[in-house]
């Protein structure tokens, strides 16, 4: 029995000690369809980030389906990690989040993830040529005509 409690007290010592960070949650999440692209994304571990003096070895990269790198500078806020985006390029397609973080112990975890950005649909009722333009055209016309038959009346009723 002791034997047994020691070695059940060693395993809950041992365990917390070998235990590394991980992501807890992202926005926007693995896998993704999205409308829009996100103005920036961000990451949530199950602890602090390391920050060495003003030099932050956390980073994440986005790049868009054609290769193009658009995130900008990595922020760490304790647990969470994020990054605003270029958003001036064409939005739609496949995106890959790449990051690379160090935990409070030093141990560095990397990882990626996609999401992907739909093509916006694009609906369009059938429009009637000239549907209200061609009834103001014909008032116009009416009214012109009705002018010049009232100049006419004038110019008889003057002789």
């Amino acid at each position: 029995m002791k034997k047994f409690l020691v070695l059940l007290i060693s395993l809950f010592i041992v365990a917390p000690a070998s235990a590394h960070t991980s992501l807890v949650s992202s926005l926007p999440d693995s896998g993704a369809v999205l409308n829009e692209v996100p103005a920036e994304v961000r990451l949530k571990f199950n602890e602090s980030l390391l920050l060495v003096d003003d030099k932050n070895p956390n980073r994440i990269e986005v790049v868009n389906g054609v290769g193009q790198v658009i995130s900008g500078m990595t922020v760490v806020e304790g647990p969470e990690i994020y990054t605003a985006l270029d958003l001036s390029f064409e939005p739609s397609g496949e995106y890959l989040v790449k990051y690379r973080v160090v935990s409070a112990d030093g141990h560095p975890v990397e990882g990626e993830y996609q999401f992907t950005v739909a093509s916006p649909e694009v609906i369009s009722a059938p429009v009637e040529a000239g549907g209200d333009e061609r009834g103001i055209v014909r008032i116009i016309w009416v009214l012109l005509a009705l002018s010049g038959v009232g100049i006419l009346a004038l110019l008889r009723l003057g002789k």
